[in-house]
């Protein structure tokens, strides 16, 4: 992509670790275009042509994600904060498709690389599926 001075726009390796610093942060693209002195589509655009761009975009989201869990996690597993049910609400909704009263079609778990899918019962097969694990037992 071209800009008036017909120069193509690229972000250089200062750009990227800003672009990576700010998705940690939890800034939008906008800013993040804003703040290279870009345009949004530009940003765009130059994601689409640099690979680098786009991975430290998502490296960047990917770290901020995991704080936030980490953060969750240990407001869950403590009794003594007041919050600590409600966050581990949100992280089954958020990370486990958890809908409060629903029971999950499925689970997905990742294990070595390999993504594995377990179908659950609906919870009018729960009795049939109950008592043919007791059989099995």
């Amino acid at each position: 992509m071209r800009n008036e001075g017909g120069h193509t726009r690229r972000v250089g390796a200062r750009g990227v670790s800003v672009v990576e610093d700010m998705a940690r942060n939890g800034c939008s693209e906008t800013s993040i275009a804003k703040k290279l002195r870009v345009a949004t589509s530009t940003f765009r655009e130059i994601k689409r042509r640099q690979p680098e761009v786009l991975e430290a975009l998502e490296r960047g989201y990917s770290a901020m994600e995991d704080e936030l869990v980490d953060l969750l996690m240990r407001r869950a597993r403590d009794p003594s904060h007041k919050g600590g049910v409600t966050a581990a609400i949100f992280l089954l909704k958020a990370r486990r498709g958890y809908e409060g009263t629903k029971t999950p079609a499925h689970i997905t778990i990742n294990n070595d690389n390999r993504q594995q899918t377990m179908l659950l019962p609906s919870a009018d097969e729960m009795d049939v599926y109950l008592s043919r694990a007791r059989e099995m037992a």
